[in-house]
């Protein structure tokens, strides 16, 4: 079933894109790698700004 996310799925979400990132290491170009992948702080960042 595919439903809109919603404040309870924010640490689900935070722990997939990390996740991900970490299956591509060594294909995230080397200056763009850093660990994690996304903090907890530009995460949350981005979700204020709708992306």
């Amino acid at each position: 079933m595919i439903r809109k996310c919603d404040k309870s799925d924010i640490d689900v979400i935070f722990e997939i894109i990390n996740d991900a990132a970490r299956a591509y290491k060594g294909v995230i170009p080397q200056d763009r790698w850093k660990e994690p992948y996304m903090s907890r702080e530009e995460f949350l960042h981005e979700i204020e700004a709708d992306v």
